[in-house]
């Protein structure tokens, strides 16, 4: 893992293009970018999709990087309709959609119900 930048919107003309982020002027790293690594977990998600190794723990799957969503919901691979199917019809998933559906709430977020 490398070292965080800081965000920078403004810059005066000749300034440095990349600053590191530092504590006691040692290069250091943002708390997201550790949040974001320990939920980079999911292997799970469908074999058709791919096998570009683990991916952060999503909802949809998704990778903004890549502008993908690996957890289509067509494909009832996406958090909302396996814990629909789990919970309230009581169709228990594959243990492997167990641990993503169980990351996923640990994870946390805001889940709601369209109505």
């Amino acid at each position: 893992m490398f070292p965080s930048q800081e965000l920078i919107l403004e810059r005066g003309r000749g300034e440095k293009s990349k600053t590191l982020y530092n504590v006691n002027d040692i290069a250091a790293i943002h708390s997201q970018k550790i949040g974001n690594a320990l939920r980079t977990i999911d292997t799970w998600y469908p074999a058709d999709q791919g096998d570009v190794g683990p991916i952060a723990v999503e909802p949809y799957g998704s990778v903004t990087t890549q502008g993908k969503a690996y957890r289509q919901p067509r494909a009832k691979a996406d958090f909302y309709s396996l814990l629909d199917n789990w919970i309230l019809k009581g169709q228990e998933p594959p243990l492997e959609q167990q641990h993503f559906t169980i990351a996923t709430l640990i994870r946390g977020g805001v889940f709601g119900e369209a109505n």
